[in-house]
């Protein structure tokens, strides 16, 4: 197979950038491992979307098939850049198209999408202006950026308890992030993270990772956000397959398929959930561009979880290309094969 690796790669001089800039983007470790899970697979070539500009991309010539990693550069839709460009130039991929790699990256349309499909999830309301009355949720709240990636802008500190405060940070994150702000009711249980692999009707839940806050230093208000995913980042945190019980288990392996059908993912995702006082599951957040860094010292969820389900590296990326092949041979997908236009006058 002839392989394109399209992937935002940290640049190398990161002087005029902050630590959570360099969050979303990926390290050239993660990049030669994937490459070397690929070879086995056929030749591999390597865009990086932080220095080719979409013409350069464009130019080269058409792959079998591209592992997607681009996280963009700039935008709120960022997620979705690559794949637009790939959808228009009608080259194959792994993963999940612009529209709902869009939807997705905005946590308010993503609960728009969820609550109409009946995904249980956090009460909220997304907030554009300094605050001048009420939002009507029950406190506890959090605030976060609606639209941000690998936990940037979220911080113990976020979680509110009255309306002084919340609209004190309103008002500066506003500033701060320049993008409308989440503001979520805020669940005081448990936090699972849940891998999926497949498509429409056929996706597999991996087992489940649970955020063990007690290994969190600094955390009392249990928040999984920026600090506890990469200032105080550790595998000892990450129990998987976390110990739930059976009916709890379905319980989310149901909300989570549902959640990955409502939102057209494709191939592979990744949805965050947390328990209410009462101990029901609602999902928090959904990502269709999950992280995967292999190594024990900085491990991503998703690959924790594939790891628990008797998978190596170079298993899962072998799987999630199968999975991607599959896709396009399928039945089901027929009107948007490669090389079929739709549409017309």
């Amino acid at each position: 197979m002839d392989l394109a690796l399209c992937i935002s790669l940290t640049p190398k001089d990161t002087s005029h950038l902050g630590d959570e800039d360099l969050a979303e983007l990926d390290s050239p470790e993660l990049r030669d491992a994937v490459v070397r899970a690929l070879e086995p697979l056929g030749t591999v070539r390597v865009w990086d979307t932080t220095t080719l500009s979409p013409k350069e991309i464009a130019a080269e010539r058409r792959p079998d098939l591209i592992f997607n990693l681009s996280e963009g550069i700039y935008g709120t839709g960022r997620e979705a850049q690559a794949p637009a460009l790939f959808e228009w130039l009608q080259w194959p991929y792994v993963g999940s198209d612009p529209v709902t790699l869009g939807i997705t990256h905005d946590k308010g349309y993503t609960k728009c999408i969820l609550d109409r499909a009946g995904i249980p999830t956090p009460r909220a309301a997304v907030i554009h202006r300094p605050l001048d009355r009420a939002l009507g949720l029950a406190y506890p709240v959090i605030a976060k950026p609606v639209a941000e990636g690998a936990g940037k802008g979220i911080y113990d500190a976020n979680v509110v308890d009255d309306d002084a405060a919340l609209a004190a940070l309103v008002s500066t994150y506003l500033d701060r992030y320049r993008q409308p702000l989440l503001v979520e009711e805020f669940l005081p249980g448990r936090e699972f993270t849940a891998a999926v692999i497949g498509n429409r009707g056929s996706f597999e839940v991996l087992p489940l990772v649970e955020i063990d806050f007690t290994a969190i230093p600094r955390s009392p208000r249990r928040v999984y956000g920026y600090e506890a995913k990469f200032t105080w980042h550790s595998t000892k945190h990450m129990l998987c397959p976390a110990k739930v019980d059976s009916g709890l288990q379905r319980e989310i392996e149901s909300l989570v398929i549902g959640t990955c059908e409502a939102l057209g993912i494709r191939d592979w995702a990744r949805v965050d959930l947390r328990l209410d006082g009462a101990g029901k599951p609602y999902v928090l957040e959904v990502n269709p561009l999950p992280g995967i860094y292999p190594e024990l010292e900085y491990i991503s969820c998703f690959t924790k979880s594939a790891y628990a389900a008797g998978m190596t590296f170079e298993g899962l990326v072998e799987r999630l290309v199968r999975t991607a092949m599959e896709r396009y041979r399928s039945d089901w997908f027929l009107p948007h094969k490669v090389g079929r236009r739709s549409g017309g006058g």
